[in-house]
C-alpha cells in the first residue's frame, strides 16, 4: 500500500540496499540526468525490462526512449529512467491505445508514432509515470474510487481516477486500466487502453469551452480576468532555465536531514470557483442564455453583446451593486467595481484540487491517526472538521471546509467539501482528557447569502438524458461548479469575522499550491520564490518540513503536519491574509520551541519597508519551565478540573503566551497527546504578538529578523497564525480551547 507502513517490497529494497554499500550511489529521486550506477538492482525485473519484453507495448516504449526528462540538452530518456533505481507508477498505453491517439491527432492521416513531434511525445511519456519517491508506487488497491491521485506525474499534473460500475479504473474519464499491479523493482505498471491527455487549455478555456458556463465566462472577459489568468509558460520557462544547474540538487537543513529538494521549478496556476448559468438563474432571476438561439450565444459558444448589454449585464449589475456598491461602475475593469469584486472574490492564485492535500490538510487533527492520508482512500476516516483559509483575487479571505462526513443534517454520508462553512462545535468541557469532541452541533451551520456553497469535482451537464463531463483540469489549474451564487458580503464578513482564523502559512503562498509541494516533499527554496515574501536577506535560507517526510513520527507539534523553517542570519518579511472585517483582533504566533531554534525579533506594519517592532524579541528555545512564574500546568494535574484549568490558562496569558490547541496532537496515533498538552523541552504554544485594530481592505506584513548577531545556525519555526476577533478572545463566553 502507498503508506509508510512496513512491506515486502521494503524488504527487498533494504537488502539490496545493503548488497550495494560498497558501490557508488548517486541517483536520488527523479533527476535530469542518471549516472551510470544508479541502474535498478537486477534480482528482479525493472519497468523498462517490462515493456521490452511486451510486444504490444513497444509504441510507448519507443516513445519512453525519444522523449527526454528535462530541458539540459544531456537530460536522460524516460527509458533510462525506468531503468534505474526509483519508486514510480507507470500508466502504460498499448500499442493500439498509441495508434488511436495518433489517428485523432492528424484527423486519420496517420497512425504510427514515427509521426509526432519531440513535444509530443515527451508530453505522451511524462503523462504516464508518476514519481513517487518514497513512497510505495501505486498498486490498483491504493487507486481513488472516485478522486485523484495524491501525487502529481512527471509533467506536473494530477490523474484523476474513477472505479467504474464494472469495477473497472478509469483514468481523466478515457483510459481503462485493462491489466494491473505487474511489479518491478522500481515501481508498479499498468496497462490502459488509451493515452493519457490532460488538456494543454488554460482554466478560462475551459470555462469558455463548457456550454452550461456561458455567463462567468463573460464575466472572466469583460472584467479582465480572463487575460490574466492565462498560461504563463515563459515566466515559468525563464525561472527552469534560470535554476537549471540546481535540478535535483539536495540542500541540508542542521539536524533535520539533507533530502531538501531544490525547487528549481516554478509552475504559475490558479483556481476559479464558478456558478453555472442555472445557479445565477436559480439563485439570482439572472436569464439563461439559450445556446442554440444565435441572437443570445454566436458560433464560438459566447454570449453576444447584445444580448449581455441589453439583458445580462443590467441584472447582474444591480445584484453585484448591492452588494459591494456603486463605485467605478462604468469600468468592469477596476478593482472597486462591483462586478469586479463578484469575479475577483471566485479566483485564487495557486492551483487546488478538492482533495484532502490540497484544497485542505488532512494529517493529525483529533482522534485521526497521522500517516493515514498518504493512503488515497483514507478520507472516510475523517473525524472532525478540517479547513484552510485562502486569499481570493480581491484580497478577502475564504475558508475551504471539509466534512468527516457523518453526523446530522447535511453532514451524512462521503466527506464534503463547502466553502465559507461556519459552525458551531461541541467544545463543553466533560470532566475527561477529551474536553468535548469537536463534532459540529445540530442546526448550527451559518446561513447567509455566500455561506455554505458546495463545490463539485467534476462539472457533469445533462442533455438529453445523457451526461456529459467536461475537462475542468487546464494545463495551469482547475475550476470547480459551485451550487449557490458565491459573494463576499456582510453575512460573509460577520460571519468570518465570528470566529478564530487559524491559518497554516503554507497557504500563503501560492507556489506551494501551483508546484504540488504541501505533503508530498521536503523543500528548499531558493530567494525570490515567493511572491508573498519580500525582503530576504542573503543570509536567508527557507525550507518546508512535513512530518511524514522528515524522520519524525510521535513527537510534531505541527498544525497539519508541516512547518517552513527559515535558518542562516534569516531577514525575511510576509505578506499577510486580510481580515474579513474591521475591528480588533488578537494575532497569535504558533510556538514549538526547542534548542535547534533562536531568538526572533518580529515587526508589523501596513508596508513591508515600513513597520514598527512588536513587543521585545522572542526566544523560540525557550522552555515551558522558563517562563516567569512556571504557568505552564499540564491540565491532568489539574484533574482536567474546567475552573482550574482556565486558571492556569489564564496566568499562562498573562505572560504572553497560550497553549497550543487541543485541535490537533503531537503525530502517532489518534490518541496520541494533544498539543495543548505538550510542554517541557520541546512545547508547543501560541505566542500572543499583539492586539490591535485591523482593516479589511488593508494589508500589513510581519517581518522576522534573527537577533542573535553572527550566529547562522538558529531557526525560525513557522507554522500558523491566528486572527482572534474581540468576540471571540473577550467574549462573554471563554474562548474555548480547540
Amino acid at each position: 500500500m502507498n503508506t509508510y507502513m512496513f512491506n515486502s517490497r521494503r524488504l527487498v529494497a533494504c537488502i539490496s540496499l545493503l548488497a550495494l554499500l560498497v558501490a557508488p550511489f548517486t541517483f536520488v529521486g527523479c533527476k535530469e540526468e542518471i549516472s551510470a550506477d544508479a541502474y535498478a538492482i537486477k534480482t528482479k525485473k525493472t519497468l523498462d525490462d517490462y515493456l521490452s519484453e511486451r510486444p504490444d507495448l513497444s509504441s510507448i516504449r519507443a516513445i519512453f526512449a525519444d522523449a527526454k526528462l528535462g530541458v539540459s540538452d544531456n537530460a536522460s530518456s524516460i527509458e533510462s529512467v525506468l531503468s534505474a533505481r526509483g519508486n514510480y507508477t507507470v500508466f502504460a498505453p498499448n500499442n493500439d491505445a498509441v495508434a488511436k491517439y495518433v489517428s485523432l491527432l492528424t484527423n486519420g492521416e496517420s497512425s504510427d508514432y514515427n509521426v509526432l513531434t519531440h513535444e509530443q511525445k515527451t508530453a505522451v511519456a511524462l503523462n504516464c509515470i508518476i514519481d513517487n519517491g518514497s513512497n510505495s508506487a501505486y498498486e490498483l488497491a491504493d487507486f481513488p474510487s472516485d478522486g485523484m491521485f495524491a501525487t502529481t506525474n512527471l509533467r506536473e499534473r494530477r490523474i484523476s481516477c474513477k472505479q467504474l460500475t464494472s469495477g473497472e479504473y478509469q483514468l481523466n474519464d478515457t483510459a481503462t486500466v485493462i491489466e494491473s499491479n505487474l511489479e518491478a523493482s522500481n515501481g508498479m505498471l499498468h496497462l490502459i487502453n488509451n493515452v493519457i491527455v490532460p488538456s494543454d487549455k488554460s482554466v478560462v478555456n475551459l470555462i469558455s469551452a463548457a456550454p452550461n458556463m456561458r455567463i462567468i465566462s463573460k464575466l472572466l472577459e469583460v472584467t479582465g480576468y480572463a487575460d490574466q489568468l492565462g498560461l504563463q509558460t515563459k515566466e515559468e520557462e525563464a525561472y527552469e532555465k534560470e535554476h537549471l544547474s540546481h535540478a535535483g540538487e539536495k540542500r541540508t537543513l542542521e539536524n533535520a536531514g539533507s533530502d531538501y529538494t531544490y525547487q528549481s521549478k516554478r509552475l504559475i496556476g490558479y483556481t476559479a470557483f464558478v456558478e453555472t448559468d442555472d445557479v445565477f438563474a436559480s439563485d439570482w432571476g439572472i436569464t439563461k442564455p439559450d445556446n442554440n438561439n444565435p441572437e443570445q450565444v454566436d458560433e464560438n459558444g459566447c454570449i453576444t453583446d447584445a444580448f449581455w448589454n441589453s439583458t445580462i449585464l443590467p441584472q447582474l449589475k444591480a445584484k453585484c451593486e448591492a452588494i459591494y456598491g456603486t463605485a467605478d461602475a462604468d469600468d468592469l475593469k477596476k478593482e472597486g467595481n462591483a462586478l469586479n469584486k463578484f469575479m475577483a472574490y471566485h479566483l485564487l492564485d495557486g492551483k487546488i484540487v478538492l482533495e484532502d492535500r490540497s484544497a485542505v490538510h488532512h494529517w493529525n487533527e483529533y482522534d485521526y491517526e497521522c500517516g493515514e492520508s498518504y493512503t488515497v482512500k483514507s478520507s472516510t476516516k475523517y473525524m472532525v472538521d478540517v479547513w484552510d483559509y485562502y486569499t481570493t483575487k480581491s484580497g478577502a479571505l475564504l475558508k475551504i471546509t471539509q466534512t468527516p462526513g457523518k453526523g446530522k443534517g447535511d453532514n451524512i454520508g462521503e466527506p464534503k467539501y463547502y466553502i465559507n462553512r461556519v459552525c458551531k462545535y461541541n467544545t463543553l468541557w466533560d470532566g475527561s482528557p477529551i474536553l468535548g469532541d469537536y463534532q459540529e452541533i445540530d442546526g448550527s451551520v451559518r446561513t447567509g447569502e455566500g455561506l455554505n456553497v458546495a463545490p463539485s469535482n467534476k462539472n457533469r451537464v445533462e442533455s438529453n438524458g445523457k451526461e456529459t463531463i467536461y475537462e475542468n483540469d487546464g494545463a495551469n489549474g482547475y475550476y470547480f461548479p459551485i451550487d449557490h451564487v458565491l459573494v463576499n458580503g456582510d453575512a460573509t464578513k460577520n460571519a468570518l469575522s465570528s470566529e478564530r482564523m487559524r491559518i497554516d502559512f503554507t497557504t500563503f503562498f501560492p507556489e506551494i499550491l501551483s508546484n504540488d509541494i504541501r505533503g508530498s516533499k521536503p523543500a528548499f527554496f531558493p530567494r525570490g520564490y515567493f511572491s508573498g515574501i519580500t525582503n530576504e536577506s542573503v543570509g536567508t535560507e527557507l525550507f518546508y518540513l512535513q512530518e511524514g517526510f522528515c524522520g519524525k513520527g510521535m513527537d510534531w507539534r505541527d498544525y497539519q503536519g508541516d512547518e517552513f523553517i527559515a535558518t542562516g542570519l534569516y531577514d525575511l518579511t510576509i505578506k499577510l491574509p486580510r481580515v474579513p472585517k474591521d475591528g480588533m483582533y488578537e494575532l497569535r504566533l504558533a510556538s514549538s520551541n526547542n534548542n535547534l531554534r533562536g531568538m526572533v525579533q518580529i515587526y508589523l506594519g501596513e508596508s513591508p519597508n515600513v513597520m514598527n517592532p512588536v513587543g521585545l524579541p522572542i526566544d523560540q528555545r525557550e522552555t515551558v519551565d522558563m517562563i516567569p512564574g512556571k504557568p505552564w500546568v499540564d491540565d491532568k494535574e489539574s484533574d482536567y478540573d474546567e475552573q482550574t484549568c482556565r486558571e492556569n490558562d489564564r496566568n499562562l496569558r498573562n505572560q504572553g503566551y497560550m497553549k497550543a490547541p487541543q485541535y490537533f496532537h503531537a503525530g502517532g496515533k489518534s490518541k496520541a497527546t494533544p498539543a495543548r498538552n505538550i510542554g517541557g523541552s520541546s512545547c508547543a504554544l501560541r505566542r500572543i504578538l499583539t492586539t490591535d485594530y485591523f482593516k479589511a481592505n488593508q494589508t500589513y506584513y510581519l517581518r522576522f529578523k534573527s537577533a542573535i548577531p553572527d550566529y547562522s545556525k538558529s531557526q525560525l519555526f513557522l507554522d500558523y497564525i491566528e486572527f482572534v476577533p474581540s468576540s471571540v478572545y473577550n467574549g462573554s463566553e471563554p474562548e474555548d480551547v480547540w
